[in-house]
Parts: structure tokens; sequence; C-alpha cells
């Protein structure tokens, strides 16, 4: 929670598309996500293992402390499935699309644009970004191409942040 705002359970982005509030008893749809060597190097500069139960619970229990969490979900064959996961929070906005078949289809833009509209009705002001990894262009764009700028640098990465404004 943020500030004792109430998550919704559920944030509609467009037909087809969702944010879903996560719950701790199906956490164990993201092993297959964390056990991606590519989702792996991109989000966490991991490159000589992959995540277990307990690791996710860990970060998933930080990440709810902290923020919203919410999994990425699209409708396929009538049903929701998550691809992916997102927390909103004033320190850091981490995204994966864990299901590499929804990669490259603007579905992290759509996501993150409606978590800052979601930011702004809960009135934040500011929100920063832990760190980007300097290889990681992809997810560089994606926050600049929403307004997110960089506020500074160091040799493994670089760090954003965006201003809402009211």
């Amino acid at each position: 929670m943020i500030d004792n705002i109430i998550q919704p359970n559920i944030l509609k982005i467009e037909e087809g598309l969702r944010l879903r509030k996560s719950n701790e008893n199906e956490w164990n749809c993201a092993l297959p996500w964390y056990k991606n060597s590519e989702v792996l190097y991109y989000s966490e500069g991991i490159t000589d293992k992959t995540y277990d139960m307990e690791t996710i619970k860990r970060m998933y229990s930080y990440l709810s402390n902290i923020g919203e969490l919410y999994f990425i979900e699209a409708l396929k064959s009538n049903e929701w499935i998550p691809i992916g996961d997102v927390t909103l929070s004033q320190r850091t906005m981490p995204i994966v699309l864990g299901d590499s078949n929804y990669w490259g289809r603007g579905i992290g833009k759509k996501v993150i644009k409606k978590l800052l509209e979601r930011a702004k009705n809960i009135g934040l002001s500011t929100i920063k970004l832990k760190g980007i990894y300097k290889y990681n262009e992809r997810s560089k764009n994606l926050f600049k191409s929403v307004g997110f700028y960089k506020v500074s640098e160091d040799n493994r990465e670089e760090y954003y942040e965006i201003k809402l404004n009211f």
C-alpha cells in the first residue's frame, strides 16, 4: 500500500489487457518468467542463475510492502492469463513481461502509462527508478518514451525519474 491507499483489484488498460492485484497464493505463476535467463539478465543483471520460489516470495513481499504489486494479464481464449508483473511505488517501478510471446507489442508502455495515471490519481508527485542497467536499451527507451528523464548514473546503471503534473 502507498500511504494507506487501498489498491484496486483490477486496473483495466484496454480490451484484453489489465493489471490485477496479485495474491501470494498465486505467486508461483511467475516461476517460469524468472527461470528465463533473458528476463533475469535485463531485469536483474543476473547471468549465472535463475530464481526459485523463495527468491520470488522475498521479491514480491518487498514490492508489496513498498507499493502496489500487480500481475499484467492478457485475455486469451476467454481466460485471463498472467504474462508479467509490475509495481507502482514512489521509489521504483519495476516491470517484467515474463511471457516472451508478448514482447514487442507495446504492452510495457501501456502498462506504465496506466500506472502513471494511477500515481497521479493517488497524489504521487514524483516516481524515481532504482536503476536501469546501461545495456538495457529496451527499458531505458520505454521509460523515456513516457516522460522519465535521466537524473544520474554510475558505472553500471542509469537512474531516472518523472515529475507528475497535476
